[in-house]
């Protein structure tokens, strides 16, 4: 579907599912004036919203600008960024931002300012500068990290669920090997890759180019081997952008070291946890009990940790974003002390539910123990106060 003028790249390769996103994006713009799009690295933010801006951009008659900041390093350069991308004539006498404010003012436009996270407070003051001066102005950010700004409407950006990462992966391996099918012979592994995977889309797309030399079998027993299997991206993507590692190793630089600490020792709890189990296993030794719910909140906006409604507010790490703080974690000296914290945080939830089993709440108690022990990691740590099972 034609815009009326923009920048936006046409497409090379078949876009794949998210049907639900894309209809929810184009219900958002018609009522808010800024969507950010959010989603851990890899998930396909940048895509989604392109593919978004293609089909719904008749709804801008002055036309859909992409703004690609990925290369932008210096936050003084996002104005002029924008401006490059509108193709703004400067005309030399007032501040640039006044330039575009002026420029944008009865345009009834969508702006893409994809690739936000590391320019995170230039691009929220230049939101915040935009959006009163044009009123029939609409922004789609992509980012990380939420902006910020009063008005922001905000669309986590979840992984592929495993019909669409099956689909995706059956899409790009026939790119590569045009004999490359999904059968039942294989269907099983195909279903254990994505899974490993995480759904992630820019994981599965680099799996997939790997199936010109290896079977499915042979890439998912390998899958667990994580970033070191995943390399090999888009050459002409920023060096942060090529690669699955080099993905989370953006994210990593991105948080403060409290918030690269709390990554880490989260990597501790498989499949998730609570914000209690958090302050219990995590605090100490460089952050205080105090500081983990606002540290945890600033993982959850920067797309590090994911929330999950599983008997109550439960939070939980991809399983690629696990491993990664596992890595950190095991590169520290902290690994087997934050075991043991880990297994006598559990041993005491079992401990105080126990005391009380017969009291009020026992539904409640046997549901969360339920929940804790389907999500207890594969460790064997020599108890010194009995047998734990969490």
């Amino acid at each position: 579907m034609a815009v009326a003028s923009g920048n936006l790249p046409a497409a090379f390769t078949s876009f794949v599912g998210r049907r639900h996103e894309t209809a929810e994006i184009r219900r958002l713009l018609g009522a808010r004036r800024l969507l950010t799009l959010t989603g851990v690295g890899g998930v396909g933010k940048t895509r989604l919203a392109l593919e978004a801006a293609h089909m719904f951009g008749k709804a801008f008659p002055d036309g859909v600008w992409l703004v690609d900041l990925a290369s932008v390093d210096d936050p003084a350069a996002v104005t002029a960024a924008v401006a490059g991308a509108l193709r703004m004539p400067d005309l030399g006498v007032r501040p640039v931002v006044d330039q575009l404010a002026g420029y944008l003012t009865r345009q009834r436009a969508l702006l893409i300012l994809d690739n936000c996270e590391h320019l995170v407070d230039a691009c929220a003051r230049l939101v915040r500068a935009l959006l009163p001066a044009a009123p029939e102005l609409r922004i789609l950010a992509t980012s990380r990290h939420t902006l910020g700004v009063t008005g922001e409407h905000i669309l986590a950006v979840p992984p592929l669920p495993p019909d669409e990462a099956v689909a995706l992966l059956r899409d790009r391996a026939t790119a590569v090997h045009a004999e490359f099918a999904v059968s039942p012979p294989n269907q099983t592994e195909v279903d254990r890759l994505c899974a490993d995977l995480d759904g992630l889309p820019l994981a599965i797309e680099l799996a997939a180019s790997r199936l010109r030399g290896l079977t499915v079998e042979q890439l998912a027993d390998r899958s667990g081997s994580g970033f070191a299997l995943l390399g090999g991206g888009s050459r002409t993507a920023p060096r942060h952008q090529r690669t699955l590692r080099g993905m989370i190793d953006w994210s990593h630089e991105l948080c403060s070291p409290a918030e690269q600490l709390l990554w880490r020792r989260l990597s501790v709890f498989a499949g998730g946890f609570t914000l209690e189990a958090a302050e219990g296993v995590c605090a100490g030794d460089g952050i205080d009990r105090c500081e983990v719910p606002d540290l945890l909140d600033r993982l959850v906006a920067q797309s590090v940790v994911l929330t999950c409604e599983v008997e109550g507010r439960r939070y939980q790490l991809l399983e690629i974003v696990r491993g990664y703080g596992r890595e950190r974690l095991t590169e520290s000296c902290e690994e087997g002390g934050l075991r043991l914290r880990h297994r006598d945080f559990f041993l005491s939830l079992a401990e105080r539910i126990d005391r009380h089993w017969y009291c009020a709440g026992q539904v409640e108690n046997l549901a969360r123990l339920h929940v804790e022990h389907a999500l207890s990691p594969p460790w064997t740590v020599t108890p010194t106060r009995g047998p734990v099972s969490g």
